[in-house]
């Protein structure tokens, strides 16, 4: 076995020069290509750690902080204690997502005097960079945060997005590879889109959403006017910042929950049911069957319609009551979905009832609570204690089927939040409504 080759010592390719010197040189870093990106956040990031060390970090922290402070209505004392209790992983994720922000619409102070940090970084006295690196900060610089729907998932090689404000914008498909395997057709996510050689990608830190706290950012960022004196970069501005303390306030506290809205109505969705003891089912089936806008039977129980309009060619109804018979046979559930239509429901049901049936006892029940009771160590028992233990599995699998029957009929014409409130089949005209679709 050779010996090893001492450092010092002549090199063994016979050039004269020390070996140090010749090949026990160790290789220099190959640079990236001219037109290569590769490298352009960490080198920037050097450069402000060497030369605005403490403007950076004053900056990162003030954004962070202030953005907290939005989370609890500026309540500083809550603000602080929440950025106190966050672990080390989400500090570290906080932290990269905010040191884009910074690099892209950031100020930081220089000399007593807020800086645009793009300006310092690409302007004459920032650090030498390849043409490629110092294109990629730029453009990062010009792309606003948005936020998107993902419409499909492609593990390891990308994402198709929509965007969740403007969805007359069409699909976009991204190549994302390690992003792509945390996410999920339905989520809502906020990133910037760069343009690349090979077609569009994420700049790099993407801002994942739960349901609730995506809806809530949604409605935010509708619901903030825009100020006609605002230009375009300004805009954009803003609705970042929304962004970014709507994805702090998950890791905060606990998303508020939303209001839920009967949809045919506008009011707000509140389920009532009324109990009915029925003393003759006979004439009562006789009274239901001869009304125009009730369709069922005893078997199936009963729903009353909306009439249709004149000139309405669609043909389309919506159930205002559901009436369902109990299995015990004595008693009769007469179900709405808002306070309005309960009580114009119990006031048609008993006119036409008349003494065929008593009424009993009313039940409401809001979305809210039962989310809210949901969370609670004793939902799986109250679950179970909501089960009819008369029905039978034949009775149970037949319900089941006139629910989803119920439900899909016009599923293609019924109003969808996540579809600005069109019908699927409106939305699919166009290619942003079909990729939501």
């Amino acid at each position: 076995m050779p010996s090893k080759i001492g450092r010092n010592e002549p090199c063994h390719c016979g050039s004269g020069k020390k070996y140090k010197h010749c090949h026990g040189k160790p290789e220099a870093e190959s640079a990236p290509p001219p037109d290569s990106h590769e490298g352009a956040v960490q080198r920037a990031m050097a450069w402000l750690g060497q030369h605005h060390r403490k403007g950076f970090a004053m900056g990162l922290h003030e954004a962070l902080a202030s953005a907290a402070l939005a989370c609890f209505d500026g309540d500083e004392v809550a603000s602080e204690r929440a950025l106190a209790g966050l672990d080390e992983e989400t500090w570290e994720l906080l932290q990269l997502n905010l040191t884009e922000w910074m690099l892209a619409q950031g100020q930081i102070k220089v000399k007593g005097q807020s800086v645009s940090v793009p300006d310092l970084v690409l302007g004459p006295t920032g650090p030498l960079m390849t043409v490629g690196q110092r294109a990629w900060l730029a453009q990062q610089a010009r792309r606003p945060l948005r936020l998107y729907d993902v419409t499909d998932v492609l593990p390891g090689q990308g994402v198709t997005v929509c965007d969740a404000l403007d969805t007359a914008l069409p699909p976009i498909s991204v190549a994302e590879r390690a992003g792509s395997h945390s996410m999920q057709p339905g989520m809502k996510i906020a990133a910037r889109v760069m343009d690349v050689a090979q077609g569009l990608q994420f700049s790099g830190a993407v801002y994942a959403f739960t349901g609730f706290g995506g809806r809530a950012v949604l409605q935010a960022l509708r619901e903030t006017p825009a100020p006609a004196q605002l230009s375009a970069a300004q805009l954009a501005h803003s609705h970042s910042r929304l962004i970014i303390q709507g994805w702090l306030m998950q890791y905060l506290h606990q998303a508020p929950l939303p209001d839920f809205v009967n949809a045919a109505t506008g009011e707000a969705l509140v389920f009532t049911t009324d109990h009915y003891a029925v003393r003759d089912w006979d004439t009562l089936t006789q009274r239901l069957q001869a009304q125009a806008d009730v369709h069922g039977s005893r078997e199936t129980g009963w729903d009353r319609f909306t009439e249709l309009e004149p000139g309405d060619e669609d043909g389309l109804t919506r159930s205002l009551a559901r009436l369902s018979p109990q299995a015990d046979g004595r008693r009769l559930q007469l179900s709405t979905r808002s306070a309005g239509l309960a009580d114009s429901a119990r006031q048609w049901f008993e006119a036409l009832a008349g003494d065929t049936a008593k009424f009993l006892l009313r039940e409401i029940s809001d979305p809210k609570g039962l989310l809210r009771r949901a969370d609670s160590s004793d939902a799986p028992a109250r679950a179970r204690a909501d089960v009819n233990p008369a029905l039978s599995a034949p009775e149970m699998t037949q319900a089941m089927a006139q629910v989803i029957k119920r439900h899909y009929a016009n599923w293609a014409d019924e109003p969808v939040p996540m579809l600005d409130n069109q019908t699927p089949r409106q939305a699919m005209r166009s290619a942003a409504g079909l990729e939501r679709v």
